[in-house]
């Protein structure tokens, strides 16, 4: 993400070291429904150390002579981890699977019938348990922002590692966006694109912490319910919306950016995109792209944080995201800490 965005309160004054091993990084998806039990699809749950999603579901396709596109997961998890998550594939082609179903480093620990195809975003969250290593700080502060993240939530920045190794997919994107949008046809060029939207949002939602306004509407702020994709315009004589802010119910939401034309006379697409007049390039290659807008929100809550120390003194956190937030984006309200 852009080096200069600011935090939430401050700057973090103790440092440590995150995913020394993928065992101090764990993560399990949380689907939000029960498998139908019947259906046209399996449903994997599928444990993975130190392996990439996509390489998982490229080696499903293999197993069951599927293409690829056929392989449904719900979002990408970290490859430096242990993680669970959820692959679908046609019920049709697992009975003429003719190797083991499993491979180096990930294997099946649930299997089901389901009636539909995963797709991108069809989960509900993930459950986190992170371990800190080499802390170097105070600890009465950290548990203090443990406390106020718990009470505010945290800015609901797009991760570092969505941007790829020291930003090179903006610079991808920058290129292939300002030349021809038709190859963006490619699956490689849509994650520039999408790559090239998650950027412009952490730029509005680092102008709005610099104003303090990122949990406080404007005038025609769009709003956002906690945990939904619902959003409604903010009404200033709205007598209910300070405590719904205060209690994490409704959020202020930011743009994921593309073809604003049915949208540009509205308030809060007006601000925005007068904040992106620095990117005003990449901003306007969005948009030629096509792409439906969107909105998310620029704050995240959780259904839980809980702070431990183990028995040589670093931070263990324990903690449940929304989709599409990112623990990184938590951590670094927390510690100073460079990814692997």
């Amino acid at each position: 993400m852009p080096v200069d965005l600011p935090f939430m309160v401050d700057r973090p004054q103790a440092s440590a070291r995150i995913k020394v091993s993928p065992e101090h990084f764990k993560v399990d998806e949380i689907l939000g429904f029960e498998p139908d039990g019947t259906g046209q699809h399996y449903l994997f749950r599928i444990l993975k150390i130190n392996r990439n999603t996509a390489d998982v579901a490229r080696e499903l396709s293999q197993i069951f002579g599927v293409r690829l596109v056929d392989v449904g997961y719900s979002g990408r998890k970290d490859k430096q981890a242990v993680a669970r998550q959820w692959f679908s594939v046609p019920a049709q082609s697992v009975g003429a699977a003719s190797s083991p179903i499993a491979g180096q480093g990930w294997n099946v620990e649930k299997q089901c019938r389901h009636g539909r195809k995963l797709r991108r975003g069809s989960h509900r969250g993930n459950a986190f348990d992170i371990r800190l290593s080499e802390f170097k700080g105070c600890a009465s502060d950290l548990e203090q922002r443990v406390l106020n993240l718990q009470r505010r939530g945290f800015p609901n920045y797009f991760g570092s590692q969505r941007f790829g190794h020291r930003g090179r997919n903006i610079g991808e994107a920058r290129r292939i966006l300002g030349t021809d949008a038709v190859r963006l046809r490619r699956p490689s060029h849509q994650m520039l694109l999408s790559a090239a939207r998650s950027w412009l949002f952490n730029i509005v939602l680092g102008q709005r912490l610099r104003e303090s306004t990122w949990a406080r509407p404007l005038p025609g702020d769009i709003m956002m319910l906690d945990g939904s994709r619902s959003h409604f315009t903010a009404e200033q004589d709205d007598p209910l919306l300070p405590e719904r802010l205060a209690g994490l119910d409704v959020h202020v939401s930011g743009p994921l950016w593309g073809d604003v034309k049915a949208v540009q006379g509205q308030p809060a697409w007006q601000r925005e995109c007068s904040w992106l007049e620095g990117e005003a390039e990449l901003r306007d290659s969005v948009a030629r792209t096509g792409v439906k807008p969107a909105r998310r929100a620029l704050r995240a809550a959780f259904d839980d944080l809980v702070l431990k120390w183990t028995h040589d003194r670093n931070p263990r956190l324990v903690f449940t995201l929304g989709r599409g937030c990112y623990a990184t984006s938590l951590l670094r309200e927390l510690v100073l800490f460079d990814l692997p």
